[in-house]
């Protein structure tokens, strides 16, 4: 480890003085490049996918390189860092090398990838090294898989493992972002006749159903080959919770495009316990917000309030407060989950075991967040369908309480002596605990039973429901078969509800835990207990596009994109390479693109043109000298578009 380590300060050391050799570089800023950095390809129009890029790093240089050492010493995540850069420099000649560390690199990715989280103090973290240096880390994982892919696809006789592979290559970086690749390999992968998915499957634990996770991975696979061209993130997602395979292609953090600007943040679904809500929290890049705040208002005007348009720091309210107070963006008080498909990442929710609506996040849409709803039809498992129509079971109310009680001095019930003691024993204080007496034993004699709630603000907060079977001095009955069947159930306490009801004569209780969607429905009679446990219900989803916009192959038309106002595929220069690899470089290039064409339309004779074309190249040049130095080309551009620092 040791020496690993040392590798990696000279590392970083060459990295500086070969950045430093062509011009000075500010000591806040640092741009990482090595022959993974930018991928150049051939084909013409091929869209920019920026998670195989690392970021040009605007934080402390020696902070940066001692973050990304600190992971490289951290248990949790050296093998799989060193697993992901002995891979990027494994050097593989011919067929039978390339299937066998190929596929085996990818299948030991999927199941065990890089991550890493963010929690609510990381969004006030004032040094960003830490997470700058995550974002590295999942880049050259992301790299290593394109490697893999790469190679794999190299192979002139590919057979079912290498599509299988292929498949998993892209589910590991960002589930079905690329659906419709990831669909003709599949397709392919079913030619060869090939049901094996032990790659996929991988080791199970001792407590997983193998016969369910294989038979849902299947439902995945033939989902995903049989889906038509037009799938859209809302029908995808109601099937996927049908079928049992949403959990598959869903996340709650990872590296992410969270805003669909084809940039990637370290993202994570965080709870506030206290407040009961959830929301999603992005670690934000350091960018300049002047040029920001140009770039969305230049290129949202059509879709944005005029009242959002004169914020004067909207870059900021939108990326970095918003999120953490999201009343108006999302139901707060939901589940969350991101879900990454056909080259865009939607939020959706999902509230007591039911399917919510779907979020689509972009500048050019702050004040149009909602993408689909869902239409809940419910199907009760119960044996006599809707519990809200049962025949309640009669009750009466404790008029005299038995004297040799604890809690009865002198005639008078101490409230404050009987809530400690229920407190002690269940955990939660019933303030306004209500007494009554139900036959719940059938044995023609009442009982005397207890029913409270309590409002919790611990934890995932909720409220804390109880029907309770006492003895006769008020105490709970820990010892009577009903009791403990009753009391002593998994199915009392928090976020769960109880109902006393009859039937054919015979009182019945049936506790119901929503959130877990199950039930137990509880008989007793000549002390003999029978429970009934089952799913409390199914549901079926009809999703419904609430998106007021055009939609195009599923997704929503004229969603903004951090990108620079040349074809980043084809990068050459120091400059050109620190452009792509910076959000406000890119943001800041195709605003100044933009305004060349835009001004080059407005003239009618040929020498003016050449005038204007003559400044632009002298532009180009100017930032083109700066040889990659990001604050310089930064201050180069700010000059060019009148901004100030």
């Amino acid at each position: 480890m040791l020496k690993k380590a040392v590798y990696i300060s000279i590392l970083f050391i060459v990295l500086i003085c070969s950045s430093c050799s062509k011009n000075e570089s500010s000591n806040n800023d640092l741009n990482i490049n090595n022959d993974y950095n930018i991928n150049i390809q051939n084909e013409d129009n091929v869209s920019f996918d920026m998670k195989y890029v690392y970021k040009s790093v605007r934080v402390d240089k020696i902070n940066f390189s001692n973050a990304l050492i600190s992971y490289y010493q951290d248990i949790n995540y050296s093998n799989i860092i060193n697993r992901n850069k002995d891979f990027l420099n494994k050097k593989l000649v011919g067929d039978n090398d390339i299937k066998k560390y190929a596929v085996d690199y990818i299948s030991n990715t999927y199941h065990n990838p890089y991550n890493d989280s963010v929690s609510k103090g990381d969004l006030y973290d004032g040094d960003l090294s830490h997470y700058y240096a995550s974002e590295y880390n999942y880049v050259e994982q992301n790299l290593a898989l394109k490697k893999a892919r790469e190679l794999l696809l190299s192979i002139n006789n590919k057979d079912a493992d290498i599509y299988l592979a292929l498949f998993l290559s892209y589910m590991a970086s960002d589930s079905l972002y690329n659906f419709y690749e990831i669909q003709n390999y599949l397709k392919e992968w079913r030619k060869l006749d090939s049901t094996n998915i032990n790659m996929m499957i991988g080791i199970v634990n001792e407590g997983n159903n193998i016969n369910e996770i294989y038979s849902n991975s299947m439902k995945l696979i033939n989902y995903i080959i049989e889906a038509p061209s037009n799938l859209g993130a809302e029908q995808l997602i109601a099937d996927a919770y049908q079928n049992g395979f949403l959990k598959y292609i869903s996340k709650s953090t990872g590296y992410l495009d969270i805003y669909n600007e084809n940039n990637y943040n370290l993202s994570s679904i965080l709870y506030d316990s206290d407040a009961h809500k959830s929301y999603f929290a992005v670690i934000r890049d350091i960018v300049n917000t002047n040029i920001m705040n140009k770039y969305i208002r230049t290129y949202s005007k059509e879709n944005l309030s005029r009242d959002k348009m004169k914020l004067p720091v909207y870059y900021q309210n939108f990326y970095y407060i918003d999120n953490t107070y999201p009343n108006e963006k999302y139901d707060e008080f939901s589940e969350l989950y991101f879900l990454e498909f056909n080259k865009n990442t939607f939020v959706y929710s999902i509230y007591e075991n039911k399917l919510k609506e779907i979020y689509y996040f972009n500048p050019s849409f702050i004040e149009n967040t909602r993408y689909a709803s869902f239409e809940t039809e419910e199907i009760f498992n119960f044996r006599l369908g809707d519990d809200s129509k049962l025949e309640k079971a009669k009750t009466s109310n404790v008029k005299d309480i038995a004297d040799d009680s604890q809690f009865i001095l002198n005639g008078k019930f101490n409230m404050d002596k009987y809530t400690s003691y229920l407190n002690e024993i269940l955990s939660f204080p019933i303030y306004k605990p209500e007494f009554f007496l139900c036959d719940i034993n059938n044995d023609g004699k009442d009982e005397i039973m207890l029913r409270g709630s309590y409002d919790n603000s611990i934890g995932g907060g909720g409220k804390a429901s109880y029907t309770l079977v006492l003895k006769d001095n008020l105490e709970l009955d820990l010892e009577s078969t009903i009791a403990k069947s009753i009391n002593g159930s998994s199915k009392q306490g928090l976020n769960n509800f109880q109902i006393l009801y009859s039937e054919n004569g015979k009182n019945k209780i049936l506790l119901v835990n929503p959130i877990a969607n199950t039930a137990q429905d509880i008989f007793s009679e000549n002390d003999i207990v029978n429970v009934d446990e089952f799913k409390y219900k199914n549901y079926t989803f009809k999703p419904k596009l609430i998106w007021k916009g055009s939609i195009v192959n599923g997704v929503p038309q004229g969603a903004l994109k951090m990108d620079a106002g040349f074809d980043m595929n084809k990068v050459k220069s120091d400059s050109d390479i620190a452009i792509v690899s910076d959000k406000t470089l890119r943001a800041a290039d195709k605003l100044i693109s933009d305004i060349y064409y835009r001004d080059r339309e407005k003239l009618n004779e040929e020498d003016e043109k050449e005038k204007l074309l003559e400044s632009k190249r002298a532009e180009i040049k100017a930032i083109q000298d700066e040889y990659g130095d990001i604050v310089n080309i930064e201050n180069k551009m700010l000059n060019i578009l009148g901004l100030d620092n």
